[in-house]
């Protein structure tokens, strides 16, 4: 179990600008991609420019040094992290976040395709009379995970878990992996590893649960699709269901912090033609 807590962390206030930098917003179009069978309507997109290189430095070094090595399953993760638990910085970096975000995504409703696959049919059942089930995004859980990839380190192909807060009707369903420095590039200029890297669909060649975090598939030859490491760059995406990979760090070092967009179940009206 993950323990690492920072103590004494610096106010949001002093980490993020007033202001943020001029964002470029760009959603993942699996449609047009090698994984199109399997994905062309799953969410995903990529926020370059969420955060200026001197906040990524901020926020690096504030989380400080204290870095804990995970190690799970026969090399299945092997990194270092720090947990930082604050409601302060999770809002800080939320209210960076939210406002890039597609509407379609921020209330997931039932009835509606993009909540079938992001929330799945399970968790759009419920209704009370004529209301129906509506989650609508609130914050970012206040456990951030600050994570380190030096060379060798990775994190094979999984599903994200989503996380329900004990004794509140919320749950997370989108991950926000911020990248707090650009990937390395060997002397030729092609990569040095680290890509986040989205994987064909491994439901029913596994047993486990497509919705849990899952043991690593056969990766020869499968279909992927790479994201790189950028400075400042957030990678948003749907948990369930969607398999990825931390990809080997062959030089350098890959820092990020990921964190968990919750959801809030309401019940709404909907209108008669919905």
């Amino acid at each position: 179990m993950d323990s690492t807590k920072c103590q004494d962390h610096e106010p949001s206030t002093k980490l993020l600008n007033p202001e943020g930098p001029t964002a470029t917003i760009r959603p993942i179009d699996f449609t047009r991609s090698p994984l199109a069978d399997d994905y062309s309507s799953f969410f995903a997109m990529t926020i370059d420019n969420l955060l200026t290189p001197d906040e990524c430095a901020r926020l690096q070094a504030a989380a400080g040094d204290n870095w804990q090595t995970l190690s799970k399953g026969n090399a299945f993760r092997e990194c270092q992290n720090i947990l930082v638990f604050s409601p302060e910085w999770a809002s800080a970096l939320y209210d960076r976040i939210v406002g890039h975000l597609p509407e379609e995504v921020k209330a997931l409703r039932k009835g509606d395709r993009l909540a079938e696959i992001v929330v799945g049919p399970s968790h759009l059942k419920a209704s009370v009379g004529a209301r129906k089930t509506v989650w609508r995004i609130k914050e970012a859980n206040d456990r951030l995970s600050f994570l380190r990839y030096q060379p060798g380190h990775h994190f094979k192909p999984h599903c994200d878990a989503l996380y329900a807060r004990p004794g509140k009707d919320e749950r997370s369903f989108l991950t926000c992996q911020i990248y707090l420095n650009d990937a390395p590039l060997s002397a030729d200029g092609k990569s040095d590893g680290g890509e986040t890297r989205f994987w064909t669909s491994q439901v029913g060649k596994r047993q486990k649960p497509p919705a849990m975090e899952c043991e690593p598939a056969e990766e020869k030859e499968a279909p992927f699709l790479d994201i790189k490491p950028k400075m400042g760059r957030a990678l948003v995406f749907q948990q369930r269901m969607l398999w990825h990979s931390g990809q080997e760090v062959k030089r350098g070092e890959k820092f990020t912090v990921r964190l968990d967009l919750m959801f809030e179940r309401h019940f709404e009206k909907l209108q008669p033609n919905s």
